[in-house]
């Protein structure tokens, strides 16, 4: 058991209840010095009883659970304190551990002892801060699966396959002169075309998932008074931006969170763009065109009660090659624009002001950024997966070609294969590096 570590559980800040974790070897003996209670400490019973310091002076009252290796979060014995959630109280209590020999625990160190004592593999552990951040329904569900080691099923799998086609290339080495069944050539290369259509499957998945943990950047974006105010507002469900019939109400962009169908949404309102003397109106649209450079989607927004005009043009000009969404407002005013003008682009007609149309945007919304249809999959890959998804993919394809043109010993063959095999390996933690670790769990809060 590793030396013993101590940390607040719980947020920063006054609240109800805060939580003080320990974990490691001896955490009970050093409990027992500065919690009193009536009772003999039980594993998963819960002691009421006192904080005190070595002088004696009770600090707080609270609650304290103690959880005996192996049956706990990190596989270790480990203590948990429930206090009045006063930061002055937690602190002082960090302290009476610190001074009785743990060491303050470093961020994501509990899961990280998690990992380490098989009580998570990786893709389970990275889940844990997911479902920590997760900033809608829609994500917090795909952490749950992922924690619930719905991926890491999956991963192994296409594992799984490999080192048995591995075994198979082995035991065609090691007794090539005996009477040992192997595989044909075509069944060698149809175990490896079904392992990299699995990878594929999960790889069709690695946009939603990034969506899920950054969230969309969505510009609306249009000349003055097009109603880009009213359509950000609708979006939002809430009177955000100000919207008025004079020219450049808005001067510079107005951004804000929005929970688009379990999709989190950054929705950025721009300044109208338009050739602007105003010093402080051009300011806003040179911060507006920024923005606009930076988002993932383009809502372009034309007056479709009134003729396209030349700065409806020359703005579509400019952003024409985006991801791009043209977006009719106005429409319960008229609809006089032509299609054809935003002809390869992808036109919804709404009316902010009355609602219409607002369903159908979020779908084309949605679509776009390509959260929806995914093939049954409910899992979402990381940036980390993918990255070795791609890898364990292009060294299949390159043993295939190979394999496919002419003969290679199974001495190489097994090489590639095993390559690849590691890459998925990695993905759950049976191949790891300290670097590696320490990458993944730095981006935990400290307690976790």
């Amino acid at each position: 058991m590793r030396e013993p570590i101590v940390a607040i559980g719980t947020p920063f800040g006054e609240s109800a209840i805060g939580v003080v974790r320990l974990t490691g070897k001896g955490v009970l003996e050093i409990a027992k010095k500065f919690f009193r209670t009536n009772s003999d400490i039980k594993p998963r019973y819960a002691h009421y009883g006192t904080l005190t310091d070595e002088e004696g002076e009770v600090l707080d009252e609270g609650v304290l659970i103690y959880y005996k290796a192996p049956r706990s979060y990190t596989g270790e014995d480990m203590i948990e304190l429930s206090l009045h959630g006063n930061p002055l109280i937690l602190q002082r209590a960090i302290e009476l551990f610190l001074r009785a020999g743990c060491r303050l625990a470093e961020p994501g160190e509990f899961t990280k002892r998690a990992f380490l004592n098989g009580k998570l593999d990786l893709a389970q552990a990275e889940a844990v801060a997911e479902l920590i951040s997760a900033k809608t329904e829609l994500a917090r569900r795909a952490s749950m699966r992922q924690l619930k080691g719905e991926l890491s099923k999956y991963v192994n799998s296409l594992r799984e396959s490999l080192l048995e086609l591995s075994a198979f290339i082995e035991a065609d080495i090691e007794f090539s002169e005996e009477d040992i069944p192997t595989l044909t050539r075509d069944q060698v290369i149809e175990m490896v075309n079904r392992v990299i259509e699995g990878i594929d499957q999960l790889l069709r998945t690695a946009k939603v998932g990034k969506l899920l943990r950054e969230g969309m950047k969505l510009a609306i974006v249009g000349k003055p008074n097009v109603g880009k105010s009213s359509l950000f507002n609708a979006l939002l469900k809430e009177d955000r931006a100000i919207v008025t019939d004079i020219e450049g109400t808005t001067r510079d962009y107005i951004e804000e969170t929005l929970n688009l169908r379990g999709v989190p949404v950054r929705l950025i309102d721009t300044a109208g763009i338009r050739r602007a003397h105003d010093p402080v109106e051009r300011i806003g649209i040179e911060r507006s065109l920024k923005k606009i450079e930076e988002a993932d989607v383009v809502l372009f927004v034309v007056d479709a009660s009134q003729p396209i005009g030349e700065e409806d043009l020359k703005l579509y000009e400019q952003i024409k090659d985006r991801d791009l969404i043209v977006v009719f407002n106005k429409t319960d005013l008229g609809d006089v624009v032509p299609l054809e003008i935003f002809e390869g682009h992808s036109i919804i007609k709404v009316s902010a002001l009355k609602g219409y149309g607002l369903k159908n945007l979020e779908e084309k919304i949605l679509k776009k950024a390509g959260a929806l249809a995914q093939e049954g999959l409910n899992i979402y890959v990381s940036v980390r997966h993918e990255e070795l998804l791609k890898k364990a993919k292009d060294t299949l394809e390159r043993f295939r070609e190979t394999y496919e043109k002419e003969y290679i010993s199974p001495e190489i063959a097994m090489l590639d294969v095993r390559e690849a095999s590691d890459y998925l390996g990695e993905i759950v933690g049976y191949i790891t590096t300290e670097d590696v670790l320490g990458s993944i769990f730095s981006r935990f809060c400290i307690g976790k």
